[in-house]
């Protein structure tokens, strides 16, 4: 009848022990998808920035090694 309660005893411990690992992993999985949203939005971002500057600028001006605009603004004259 002793090893009744050891062999419960250790099962409960094991069970805590589970439980912390699991929680730990699930953390571990949430920070990591955070990360990866952040930086696909910040992908997109600078997407969208590239896009608008490529549709702003005049045909024939865009200078694609460079990514930008080759246009000049006009100079005021005063």
């Amino acid at each position: 009848m002793t090893t009744t309660p050891r062999i419960l005893g250790a099962f409960g411990i094991l069970l805590i022990l589970v439980l912390i690992a699991g929680w730990f992993w699930k953390q571990a999985g949430d920070e990591v998808r955070l990360s990866i949203e952040r930086q696909n939005s910040e992908a997109v971002d600078a997407s969208d920035r590239a896009r608008r500057d490529f549709d702003a600028c005049p045909d024939g001006l865009w200078n694609y090694a460079t990514g930008k605009c080759r246009w000049s603004a006009p100079r005021s004259r005063y």
